[in-house]
């Protein structure tokens, strides 16, 4: 049991710092449409809604961050939890797992720009990560249809990073690709913020 925990604990409570992110950037965004604020809201940020949503989620990124090194000093330092990479690396993993978290709630708001529905999506999807992901079970013995989703889900990235670099210790280089898909699920968001725009500027709320 004490080896198994070594290799879930870490991975469970980024998860669980994941479903926090996902619900607070929800909640942010779409809580401007349901309130009647968010023509108000993009008029003060120049009707850029890049600006408006960078705004709004960057000071989140910071605190979200904070907690994350805090909950990696004390698995890493206090808890004695296996690190066999410098920790710069585990550092900027979980930065990029807040980034692609937000990124992750940002693009469901943009698909459905209503607090509950939103909401609904993006915490049955976080929820479900517990299991699709790999962490009680492994992705390559899945049905087919069902190890797709783990691929959508930013914990799956950081989930593999852990493992390659906290108790592997294997060459950065061989997880580059999973610091590149977190980086693509931080950015892949833009491409729909026109619609978050437009229910924006709409600012009808169904309840």
């Amino acid at each position: 049991w004490t080896n198994y925990s070594m290799y879930l604990t870490p991975s469970f409570c980024m998860c669980l710092l994941e479903l926090m992110v996902i619900m607070v950037t929800i909640m942010t965004i779409t809580y401007e449409i349901k309130e009647n604020h968010s023509r108000r809201w993009l008029r003060d940020n120049g009707n850029s809604i890049v600006l408006a949503v960078t705004g709004k989620l960057l000071p989140q990124t910071l605190i979200f961050c904070i907690v994350g090194w805090a909950m990696q000093g004390l698995m890493y330092g206090f808890g004695h939890f296996p690190m066999n990479c410098p920790h710069w690396v585990m550092a900027l993993a979980l930065f990029l797992l807040v980034t692609a978290s937000q990124g992750f709630g940002l693009f469901v708001s943009c698909m459905v720009p209503n607090v509950r529905m939103a909401l609904s999506v993006g915490t049955l999807f976080a929820m479900l990560a517990f299991s699709f992901t790999g962490f009680s079970f492994p992705v390559q013995s899945m049905y087919g249809f069902m190890g797709v989703f783990s691929w959508l889900a930013p914990i799956r990235y950081y989930f593999l990073i852990h493992v390659q670099q906290c108790l592997n210790g294997v060459a950065l280089y061989y997880s580059r690709l999973w610091f590149v898909m977190l980086i693509v699920l931080t950015l892949a968001p833009a491409l729909m913020l026109w619609r978050l725009k437009r229910a924006c500027l709409r600012q009808v709320y169904v309840p």
